[in-house]
């Protein structure tokens, strides 16, 4: 029997269609050589156990009863492992088809190379600075802690947290390497140890790098090997939970192998919470300074609106009491904009659409409100003027963060996004229907790749997608991975990934595309007509606002209803994660939906159907939730089950 060369582990949770196409790719890497692969599954809810029996049945699958954690999993794989190298894997990377391949020339021509990092790119194109890592030590994790490695990344003495200072494109002998991606010499990993299951997450990659130094072996990062990691199916970088895990993470690490000292203690637990703080200011900033800035403006031109509107059609300058600017203004403007910001909500995006709806919705309420209060009652024409001058202020705000390039502010035109194929004809022609029964309003306007001039749809060559994307003004460039290398993927996303334009991938086999090009959120997934009417884009909206409704209701209501609830305290705690949108108040009994956007219920079909009630019976409800979601059907379920919460 033929010795094995290399082990693959990969660690699964909740990610099913990104593991379709990280398996399609590393079975790609391993032709021709001696290998096994291992997916090792934390429990999952959303059919990954059952893809890879159907689609790779070659892969030796271990399914874990619960979420056993990234170390612990990993080595539930280590222990069977029978190769002379093993490859860590997440589950949510695309191999170039010569990845395997490179790595062991490297380790080849490197004896003393004990593990071997790549060039990691998010799937936007962007470098993933975690690809190559200094030792922790008290001072680097100092440095980053307090934001010094951040403000001097050219700096060797500060920048060593990220090797910043090294070129991504120079192979360098590194401290430590990230668990994404780490080839490893099975001689070492034996002189090591297996991954310490004291980290249940972050941090173990670093305690194992640091341990195959220990043993005498090298680590190495080398960018001739170069991956795509989507990056954002894992925590929010920028949360609180993030800071929270990676810190305590970090501890734990420098405990381990540096100090067991007080005051270090101390700097770090400082160091935690200094970031905490940071992430918790940066996102309030982040939703606070736009509506600031709209506020303000819109303040200043409603105050000399009202003073041209009393000269020129009132004929009485000062004829509106104090009360109208230091009341009922500011009043108006708080209406206006924050009911453009909870249709936006509901929407993709912010857009012309989103806005007008709003901004109607809240001229429609000031107007309600006004009439009951006739010593506040004041001139109609000024409130539509005032809801006229918000909308040019939103709107301009938005168009000015164009122009500056922020393309996070982009404002949505409403149109119809582009999307362009990469791959053939037969390709084109299979995007197309999978998008036509469900997503008729995404056009694919052609596609790029070999074959002839006069083939349906061809635009031209791979080497001509940047003029193509640019001429077209494409959004979505979808790649065939049944026609495209890895390779030729990487390239094109680098070429591409200042254009504004996001990157979308089909799976040789798959009924589905994904979409992943912000490491600090989840990708969102394409699938054919078969998708539950829960998971469209138009019902998920809907479904939030149920959510948010049945919020103000409960509120308002609270003093009356309390009786009903069977936990107060459990009550207030879902409320809080209802409105955050980390939890819906209904959802199915196994959310095998999440990549689709469906939250947990606090409210779950086994919870309606009631103890009594056996597994098919609760199957079956959930089947039809998914298939025949009805936003008035979700209101009055909500309601018939209040004492469910």
């Amino acid at each position: 029997m033929e010795a094995i060369r290399v082990s693959v582990i990969i660690v699964n949770y909740n990610v099913e269609h990104f593991l379709e196409l990280c398996l399609d790719s590393l079975f790609k890497s391993l032709d021709g050589i001696s290998s096994e692969v291992f997916v090792v599954d934390n429990h999952s809810s959303d059919g990954s156990v059952a893809m890879v029996k159907n689609k790779f049945p070659k892969v030796h699958l271990i399914e874990n009863q619960e979420n056993a954690g990234f170390s612990k999993a990993n080595n539930q794989g280590l222990k069977q492992a029978l190769g002379e190298f093993v490859l860590l894997l997440n589950p949510d990377t695309i191999l170039p088809a010569n990845a395997i391949r490179r790595c062991l020339d490297f380790m080849e021509k490197h004896p003393l190379a004990g593990s071997l990092g790549a060039r990691m790119l998010d799937g936007s194109g962007t470098f993933l600075p975690e690809s190559k890592r200094g030792l922790p030590t008290p001072w680097v994790s100092f440095c980053k802690a307090f934001g010094l490695s951040f403000l001097f990344p050219g700096s060797a003495k500060f920048g060593k947290y990220h090797l910043s200072y090294i070129p991504e494109n120079q192979t360098a002998e590194v401290d430590i390497l990230s668990g994404a991606f780490m080839f490893i010499r099975s001689e070492a990993l034996r002189l090591s140890g297996l991954l310490d299951e004291s980290f249940f997450m972050y941090g173990e990659d670093v305690d194992l790098s640091y341990r195959i130094q220990k043993s005498g072996y090298k680590n190495y990062y080398c960018p001739e090997v170069s991956i795509i990691h989507f990056k954002g199916e894992s925590t929010k970088r920028g949360s609180i939970s993030f800071v929270k895990h990676f810190y305590k993470a970090m501890l734990l690490f420098s405990r381990k192998h540096f100090s067991r000292d007080a005051l270090f203690s101390f700097f770090i637990y400082l160091g935690i919470a200094l970031r905490a703080f940071i992430a918790l200011s940066s996102r309030f900033v982040k939703w606070a300074g736009p509506v600031a800035a709209e506020f303000g403006l819109a303040y200043f031109g409603m105050v000399l609106i009202k003073q041209w509107w009393e000269l020129n059609f009132k004929g009485l300058p000062g004829m509106y009491p104090e009360v109208f600017i230091r009341l009922l203004i500011p009043g108006y403007l708080l209406i206006w904009i924050g009911a453009t910001r909870m249709v936006s909500r509901y929407s993709d995006r912010y857009g012309h659409r989103s806005i007008i709806t709003g901004i109607a919705l809240g001229t429609l309420l000031i107007s309600g409100m006004t009439n009951f209060f006739d010593d506040y009652r004041f001139s109609k024409g000024l409130i539509l003027i005032g809801a006229i001058w918000t909308y040019v202020v939103v709107t301009g705000r938005f168009v000015l963060a164009g122009w500056l390039g922020l393309r996070k502010e982009k404002l949505n035109t409403n149109q119809a996004s582009r999307w362009m194929v990469a791959g053939n004809a037969s390709e084109f022609q299979r995007v197309k229907a999978l998008f036509s029964p469900a997503y008729q309003n995404n056009p694919v306007v052609g596609w790029a790749g070999t074959g002839a001039e006069n083939e349906e749809g061809r635009l031209g060559s791979l080497a001509e997608i940047p003029r193509l994307s640019r001429q077209l003004g494409i959004d979505q460039l979808l790649f065939s991975m049944k026609i495209m290398s890895g390779e030729e993927v990487l390239g094109a996303i680098q070429d591409l990934k200042d254009s504004g334009i996001q990157f979308s991938f089909l799976g040789e086999n798959s009924s589905f595309i994904v979409c992943s090009s912000d490491k600090h959120k989840r990708g969102l997934i394409f699938q054919t007509d078969t998708i539950p009417e829960l998971c469209r884009p138009y019902n998920l909206r809907l479904k939030r606002l149920a959510d948010v409704l049945l919020c103000l209701i409960l509120i308002l209501l609270f003093p009356l209803l309390f009786w009903k609830f069977r936990s107060p305290g459990r009550f207030f705690s879902g409320l809080a994660q209802v409105l955050a949108g980390n939890k819906s108040w209904l959802g199915p009994s196994e959310n095998r939906l999440r990549n689709f956007g469906v939250k947990d219920g606090i409210i779950t079909m086994r919870d309606i159907a009631g103890p009594e009630a056996g597994e098919k019976v609760v199957l079956a409800l959930d089947e039809l939730y998914q298939r025949d979601f009805r936003f008035e059907m979700e209101i009055r379920t909500l309601l018939r089950h209040l004492d469910k919460i």
